[in-house]
């Protein structure tokens, strides 16, 4: 299949999201895929010129050695609230050429700026649209103002979609609320790589390149620092116990330079942040950790949600202490592995676990989010829909 993705964030610096590992193993089983995405990160002008080219990658994957992913950033106005709409503009005629030059079989979409186009493309052009759902879509935009504008344009493709995939039951039911037809909703659950998380991995090497000790205690969290992750609150806690007790941060994100500071002022070797690191890196680290923690608080966008990373921190063995989310506690629960606990109460309870604790979510993750698997199912939809 010739496949065209659509995405409103960064490919390269993001993630990796649902969108990567189901992607890259499709390029390996012969798929033509071609990405379509916004550089959510990037500074704007005077920062960098006025107007931003188009920038082609030949190959950006980043997981799996030998998939190929064709990506594509479109054009912008590279000025603050201009930035955004111009994308919406350029996106629209990057895929009418790509079309006009190799029609795909279908689009899938995780974006609503550049979704809402690539769907009205899609209807013209007679392609299927998959929308595969990760997140409450609107609640994650930054400005309140337009939240309701993003709202509308969800509820419109949630209802105009061929199809709507949806990471988990939560998720589907505020789907449906939201307008999507009930018999065009499928879960399709957060996958993990069995393989690359592995309960045996040795994290003696990782503890001493970061300088903890053996003894040491170390929690754990990974990914993007957003101001309702939690991780500020769980680096505050450490005053309260021993000092033996260590938080790892890998990522970065709005929180990071406050992270920074607090351990520059407070905490020292007791708070260690990596920054952000490739993908292959985070195995070793994650292993170096006694307990991982997903401490985020209840908020609008982390209403429907359950992370990639809890699976991955199941699939490597580690107890897990996650706080509370609706997503989480529905899609898990607390018997396979998972504690759950508010942020500034994680630390704390992490000394209390067993060792053993974590295998139990190991078992799950075997079970029922082997990325083989859901590539296969998801694999098994597309084909569906172009046949």
């Amino acid at each position: 299949m010739r496949i065209i993705v659509v995405q409103e964030t960064d490919w390269l610096k993001r993630g990796p999201h649902q969108q990567h590992h189901l992607f890259e193993r499709l390029s390996l089983r012969g798929h033509q895929i071609t990405v379509l995405d916004y550089p959510i990160l990037r500074e704007h002008w005077p920062h960098e010129p006025l107007r931003v080219p188009e920038v082609r990658t030949t190959n950006a994957a980043r997981i799996m050695d030998g998939a190929c992913i064709h990506l594509i950033t479109p054009g912008t106005i590279s000025m603050g609230a201009l930035a955004r709409p111009s994308s919406v503009i350029s996106h629209r005629r990057t895929l009418n050429r790509l079309i006009a030059e190799e029609r795909p079989d279908l689009i899938v979409s995780y974006a609503l700026s550049t979704g809402l186009p690539a769907l009205q493309t899609a209807r013209r052009e007679g392609i299927p649209y998959i929308f595969h759902v990760i997140d409450a879509l609107h609640a994650i935009v930054p400005s309140a103002l337009l939240r309701p504008v993003a709202r509308a344009f969800e509820r419109y493709i949630l209802r105009e979609a061929d199809e709507t995939i949806l990471i988990n039951a939560h998720l589907r039911d505020y789907a449906i609320e939201m307008g999507a037809p009930e018999a065009k909703t499928r879960v399709l659950r957060t996958g993990v790589d069995l393989v690359r998380f592995d309960p045996a991995a040795d994290g003696r090497v990782a503890r001493r390149e970061l300088g903890i000790g053996a003894d040491d205690f170390v929690l754990f969290f990974m990914g993007w620092l957003y101001d309702f992750s939690g991780v500020m609150e769980v680096a505050q806690s450490l005053r309260a116990l021993p000092s033996h007790v260590k938080l790892l941060v890998v990522g970065d994100g709005d929180h990071y330079e406050r992270l920074r500071h607090l351990r520059d002022t407070q905490f020292g070797e007791r708070l260690v942040l990596t920054g952000r690191v490739p993908y292959n890196r985070i195995p070793e680290l994650l292993a170096a950790a006694d307990v991982a923690l997903l401490p985020f608080h209840r908020v609008a966008a982390t209403e429907h949600i359950v992370p990639i990373k809890l699976y991955e921190y199941m699939a490597a063995g580690k107890p897990v202490i996650a706080a509370p989310l609706p997503g989480v506690r529905r899609d898990v629960g607390e018997r396979n592995g998972v504690v759950l606990a508010p942020a500034e109460e994680q630390a704390a309870r992490a000394l209390t676990l067993e060792p053993d604790t974590g295998m139990a979510g190991r078992r799950f993750v075997e079970q029922h989010c082997d990325w083989e698997r859901i590539t296969d199912e998801f694999e098994a939809l597309l084909i569906h829909h172009v046949q």
